[in-house]
């Protein structure tokens, strides 16, 4: 069956049917420091997961497994964190912003804990998908979130090396790990896992409370000098006050990940400037802010522009985890 699914869509190939595009936004100030062992992820066994299986993804397909899948390939890395995570690491993953996903298991402070324990395939871009590269990996299941550019595009073909799962991209990090954990059976350890990330959430909650009445904006470099704020809108669980982190925001904090200007960064004027961002870029973006109103932001003045690895944008447990004792320790000084 392998050999004639690999005939199938090596033709396929051949006559021109390929790529897709998809962009999607993705140092600590520990500069990524590895995970204490008492916060890493427990393992969990499947032993009471019951196969076959049929998913409903977030595209509304109903997708059959005889058995447990047990090589995966994710054709965005945001998803290595979730499944790393389930200790069930992929065996192929496109490479998404950072170049490739044995370089994220380097440098991001999500992964680097991770870093040598499993041999990943790089599938290549996520936003010119490689057919080939994916057969080739020789995937039990191939995941991806729903809307990935030109997946709609290449659907058929995939399906045609392995069943192909779309997650919903905007649904909860909770959720989300649940919806992982339902393709390789691995429910229990995404309970704990989360319950784990609630409580150490909870848990800086309560050491921030002390912080309510000052203001806390969350921003990346926008690779030409100027900001980009990531939006209360994109992580309400920042601001929750009862299930998030408790933070405060600015008055004119902007709901939507978009540009802000120096005039707007003035009128909100926060307390804290965290860049979620690659470090290099985020230190260059503030070099480069010479302007007087800049230099006279509360933040700058009193020392509260703090860097946190860009892999925090991911929003997985693995992040919300690093996310928890960053804050609390930047916000300590």
């Amino acid at each position: 069956m392998k050999r004639l699914i690999a005939m199938i869509v090596s033709l396929v190939l051949l006559t021109g049917a390929l790529a897709g595009c998809a962009k999607a936004p993705v140092e600590n100030i520990n500069t990524g420091a590895d995970i204490p062992e008492e916060n890493q992820p427990i393992q969990e066994s499947d032993e009471e997961s019951t196969w076959p299986r049929t998913i409903k993804d977030a595209a509304g397909h109903d997708v059959v497994f005889e058995k447990k899948p047990e090589r995966v390939a994710i054709l965005h890395s945001m998803y290595l964190e979730y499944f790393f995570g389930l200790e069930t690491p992929p065996v192929a993953s496109a490479g998404a912003n950072i170049g490739n996903a044995m370089k994220a298991l380097e440098e991001f402070a999500t992964l680097k804990p991770y870093n040598g324990t499993a041999e990943i395939i790089d599938l290549g871009s996520a936003r010119e998908l490689n057919l080939e590269a994916i057969l080739n990996s020789d995937p039990d299941v191939i995941v991806t979130f729903n809307g990935h550019g030109g997946v709609d595009k290449i659907y058929d073909q995939l399906v045609a090396i392995a069943p192909v799962v779309l997650l919903d991209y905007t649904a909860s990090w909770q959720d989300s790990i649940r919806d992982c954990a339902e393709i390789v059976g691995q429910e229990k350890a995404a309970e704990q896992l989360i319950e784990k990330t609630e409580n150490m959430i909870a848990d800086a909650r309560e050491k921030l409370s002390s912080h309510e009445d000052k203001t806390v904006i969350f921003v990346r470099s926008d690779g030409t000098g100027g900001i980009f704020a990531l939006g209360f809108d994109r992580y309400p669980y920042y601001y929750d006050k009862t299930e998030g982190f408790g933070l405060s925001k600015p008055e004119n904090y902007p709901g939507e990940w978009g540009v802000i200007s120096l005039e707007s960064l003035a009128e909100m004027d926060p307390d804290y400037i965290i860049f979620q961002d690659f470090i290099d870029d985020a230190k260059a973006a503030v070099d480069a802010q010479q302007a007087s109103v800049w230099q006279n932001l509360k933040a700058v003045k009193n020392g509260h522009v703090f860097y946190f690895d860009v892999s925090l944008n991911t929003t997985s447990p693995l992040a919300l985890q690093i996310l928890a004792e960053s804050l609390v320790e930047a916000m300590s000084e």
